[in-house]
């Protein structure tokens, strides 16, 4: 008897040992996985006229500028099928994902939003509410959703998924959100069952999904936008059972996608929050100097090194290129707080060209503001520092209309200008 409940003790031990040792893994995989964070954008319309914006549209312009500032500071772009299959372990977490929504399906997500996402080499879901999407192009100038022609092209691209914002649950019947006696997207009715909950909401999903799937030519729906944000914790169980693996909701905050792909939280783009601001970017910059070679004329430039590029001085490279056919000119708008440039005007110095940087690291912010070439607004990554704007000389080439390239046998920027 003894020896039985001797062995009972060691067999509850080992478990427990056991137990313990898979909570601490646990813990430290949890984590780990935690200090994974992730911005996710959330956008609805577009217009190209300044005077048109409000709360849910900014310029197609401002969109351009958000999407720049992303691609020039390194981050990667993460659809809702990047997310899946990098929980599946089939693809790598990048250092700096972002995932950029767009919600409701407006024609402006085609016409303003979808060359921009090109040109930037970004992606975006577009969350549609799929009965107000329009099967055919009448020419109707008014028409304010996506065709499911132009869903289709966009998916087949490879530049955007399409995922559900409900088929019909923003409630038109009720006033939407805003009704006394409304109720919010996908949340319970008062008095409603579980069943009747089920019925309803989960049919409405099967039927946005199927859309989806018959006219865009996307396999399988894997994202869900919450209608008005609102949440209710009868939807998870109906999201899972359809396949949908990313869910999303309004309130602000980092995502941690790989702890949890639902609820995830969402920044509201508007005019006066520009992603510039919103990641600003923190980093050291170390003083070094860097060898440029204009035309076959070398020099030696002082440049911070930031975040593993060197940063020079806008001011040092106009001096440096002021008596070639692109020489540009560099004004400070203390109005604005932004440096405009101007391409193939004499550049005047002012006498704190070349001037040696102090020694030591210094911490540094990234510049908030557009940078200004020809009229044209541009975010291209730059910091300020003592008064000065430092860019990378790559960028004030594509800014400016002169070519840099790297030798990497003499270790040598070399300018055609």
């Amino acid at each position: 008897m003894k020896a039985r409940f001797c062995k009972f003790l060691l067999c509850v031990l080992f478990a427990a040992l056991l137990a313990a040792s898979g909570a601490a893994g646990t813990v430290c995989a949890s984590a780990a996985d935690a200090a994974v964070r992730m911005p996710v954008l959330m956008y609805h319309d577009f217009t190209n006229d300044p005077n048109d914006t409000d709360s849910m549209t900014v310029t197609g312009e401002h969109f351009r500028l958000d999407m720049e500032f992303l691609r020039e500071f390194g981050y990667t772009p993460l659809l809702p099928a990047d997310l899946v299959a990098i929980q599946q372990g089939t693809m790598e977490m990048p250092e700096k994902p972002v995932m950029i929504t767009f919600d409701d399906g407006y024609r402006s997500n085609y016409d303003i939003a979808y060359p921009i996402l090109q040109q930037t080499g970004m992606k975006a879901v577009i969350a549609v509410v799929a009965r107000n999407m329009v099967a055919e192009d009448t020419g109707d100038p008014l028409r304010g959703h996506l065709l499911w022609s132009e869903m289709r092209e966009m998916v087949q691209s490879g530049w955007v998924e399409i995922g559900s914002h409900t088929c019909n649950l923003h409630n038109p019947q009720y006033g939407g959100s805003s009704a006394p006696d409304g109720i919010d997207g996908v949340m319970r009715r008062r008095g409603e069952s579980q069943s009747a909950y089920r019925t309803r909401v989960g049919g409405d999903l099967a039927a946005s999904m199927k859309r989806i799937t018959q006219n865009t030519g996307q396999t399988r729906v894997n994202y869900f936008a919450y209608p008005y944000g609102a949440y209710d914790s009868w939807m998870q169980p109906l999201l899972e059972e359809n396949g949908i693996a990313v869910s999303a909701l309004t309130h602000m905050g980092q995502a941690t996608p790989m702890v949890s792909l639902h609820k995830l939280p969402r920044y509201g783009m508007k005019m006066e929050n520009p992603v510039s601001l919103l990641l600003r970017q923190m980093n050291t910059a170390a003083p070094t100097l860097v060898t440029v070679s204009v035309n076959g004329v070398q020099s030696r430039l002082p440049a911070y090194y930031i975040d593993g590029s060197n940063y020079v001085r806008v001011r040092d490279v106009a001096a440096l290129l002021m008596h070639t056919s692109s020489g540009f000119d560099v004004r400070w708008n203390s109005a604005q707080r932004r440096v405009e440039l101007v391409s193939f005007t004499p550049y005047i110095p002012i006498g704190t060209e070349n001037k040696p940087l102090p020694a030591g690291n210094r911490t540094v912010q990234s510049v908030v503001e557009p940078t200004m070439a020809d009229g044209v607004p541009h975010m291209p990554a730059a910091y300020q520092l003592d008064g000065c704007t430092y860019y990378k000389l790559r960028s004030l080439g594509d800014l400016c209309g002169f070519l840099v390239t790297w030798n990497g046998d003499t270790k040598v920027i070399e300018v055609t200008a």
